[in-house]
C-alpha cells in the first residue's frame, strides 16, 4: 500500500514539475514526503522503463514519456483531474496527434480548408485507410451534460459534414490520392479524464483513454457518426522530364 502511494505521488509530481523544462533530482525529492530509499528505487525503475530521461542530476520527459507517465499515474490510482491539469493545452493537442500516429494514422495538425464561402479548421485530421478522423480538441471537465459542450459537438458535426462534401478537391492535400473511398468520423478529444461519452453519435474521448479507444476503433465504427464517400480514380500526376544537354566529346574538341 505504501509503495502504491509513493508511486502515485511521484508520478503526479513528475508531470507537474517537468511541464516544458527539466527538473533537478533533489528538487523533485524535496517536494515529496516519501523516503529517500523509495524515491531512489522508483526513479531508477522509471529510468529503466524509459519513462524518464536522466542527464546528470536533471530529469526531463518528452511528449511520449509524459503520456506514458500520465497513464501509469491513472493506473496507480491518481486523481484523473489532477493528472489532466498537469498537461498543457498545446501539449494536449500534440499528445493526441502522437497517439493517432502510434496507431498507424497519418496526422495533419490544424488542417484548414475553405468551403461554402468561409474558412474551416480541423484541430487534428488523422488518416488511416479508409478512415479520416476529424478531431476537435476541447477542454471541458464535466462531460457532455451541459449545453456548451453539446453545442460544440453540434458545430463539429456540421464542420465534418462540410468537409466530407469537399473531399475530392482536398484529397491530394490530405494525401489520400490513391483511396477509392473514405469514411469520415467526427470525434471530440478532451483533456480531462471523464469516461467516454457519445452525443449525436459523436464520441468524446479523453486523451488518456485514446490509446485504448483506437485499439478497438474498427469494432466501434458501427455505432459512431460517419460520412461515407466514394472517391473517383485519379490520374497519376505527370512529372516533367528534364533533358540534359550532352557535353562536347574530347575527340570532337581535338579535331578543331
Amino acid at each position: 500500500m505504501a509503495h502504491s502511494a509513493s508511486l502515485r505521488l511521484l508520478l503526479v509530481r513528475l508531470l507537474a514539475l517537468t511541464n516544458g523544462e527539466p527538473v533537478e533530482v533533489e528538487a523533485l525529492r524535496g517536494s515529496l514526503r516519501i523516503t529517500s530509499e523509495a524515491f531512489d528505487a522508483l526513479l531508477q525503475q522509471f529510468a529503466d522503463e524509459g519513462l524518464v530521461s536522466m542527464q546528470g542530476e536533471s530529469i526531463s520527459l518528452a511528449l511520449e514519456q509524459r503520456l506514458n507517465v500520465s497513464m501509469k499515474a491513472i493506473e496507480a490510482g491518481a486523481d484523473p483531474e489532477a493528472v489532466s491539469r498537469s498537461l498543457g493545452w498545446l501539449e494536449f493537442e500534440e499528445l493526441s496527434a502522437k497517439v493517432f500516429e502510434a496507431n498507424g494514422f497519418k496526422v495533419s495538425r490544424r488542417f484548414r480548408f475553405t468551403a461554402q464561402g468561409r474558412r474551416w479548421e480541423l484541430d487534428i485530421l488523422a488518416a488511416r485507410s479508409p478512415y479520416l478522423v476529424c478531431g476537435e480538441c476541447k477542454h471541458w471537465g464535466k462531460g457532455m451534460g451541459n449545453q456548451t459542450a453539446r453545442g460544440i459537438i453540434e458545430m463539429h458535426l456540421e464542420k465534418t459534414s462540410v468537409f466530407s462534401r469537399h473531399i475530392e478537391e482536398l484529397r491530394r492535400r490530405i494525401g489520400i490520392g490513391g483511396w477509392s473511398k473514405a469514411v469520415i468520423v467526427p470525434m471530440a478529444l478532451t483533456l480531462s479524464a471523464t469516461p467516454m461519452e457519445i452525443y449525436r453519435r459523436v464520441p468524446s474521448v479523453s486523451v488518456l483513454a485514446l490509446p485504448s479507444f483506437l485499439s478497438e476503433f474498427d469494432g466501434q465504427i458501427g455505432r459512431l457518426a460517419n460520412f461515407k464517400v466514394g472517391l473517383k480514380p485519379q490520374e497519376p500526376e505527370l512529372k516533367q522530364t528534364v533533358l540534359k544537354k550532352r557535353g562536347v566529346s574530347g575527340s570532337r574538341r581535338a579535331r578543331r
